[in-house]
């Protein structure tokens, strides 16, 4: 306790602003990593809602008898599921992937393969009393995969509120202790 007094009053400052500091430099940290995370799951959001419209437009052409565009609409899907399942570290986009999300997606993907199978083949498809009830089931899948993330997402931002309180409240303590 004697070396202290001979130390200059900012190296006293210095000495016990440090623990707040660096507190809050990896509160920060914390914060941006956590925001990355929550941007790359809403362009998940984004691309799973655009799904849904993708299935929904190949039925309406299927069932418009006008299934000249459903190669590259099927191909356009399947670019999509596999973006989900890889993610884009470009954009940022990534699956907040949990037991629950794994669940949804593995559904989102059984189900595509087999109502891709009624837009496959060597003959043009044709339209179906079930095709549209198979494309509602289709889509509530991926309602629910978009749901799961939702939950996941809202969690984190949760998670990111309260450590921006914490990140608060260390800044009134730091300043109350200097």
């Amino acid at each position: 306790m004697n070396t202290l007094r001979h130390w200059t009053l900012g190296a006293k400052l210095s000495l016990v602003a440090a623990p707040f500091l660096l507190l809050a430099l990896v509160s920060i940290a914390v914060l941006v990593w956590m925001s990355l995370q929550l941007e790359g799951g809403a362009a998940a959001v984004n691309e799973a809602g655009r799904m849904r419209m993708q299935a929904y437009r190949m039925v309406l052409g299927v069932n418009a008898g006008e299934p000249q565009h459903l190669p590259q609409q099927v191909a356009e899907f399947d670019r999509s599921v596999e973006l989900l399942r890889n993610g884009d570290p470009e954009r940022p986009l990534f699956v907040p992937w949990d037991a629950t999300v794994r669940q949804h997606f593995a559904a989102v993907e059984r189900d595509w393969r087999r109502f891709r199978t009624q837009f496959g083949g060597p003959a043009a498809p044709v339209a179906s009393p079930t095709l549209a009830a198979d494309a509602a089931a289709f889509v509530a899948h991926i309602d629910a995969f978009v749901a799961s993330i939702e939950v996941h997402l809202s969690r984190w931002t949760s998670l990111m509120h309260l450590l921006q309180l914490a990140l608060m409240a260390l800044a009134v303590v730091g300043a109350a202790v200097l």
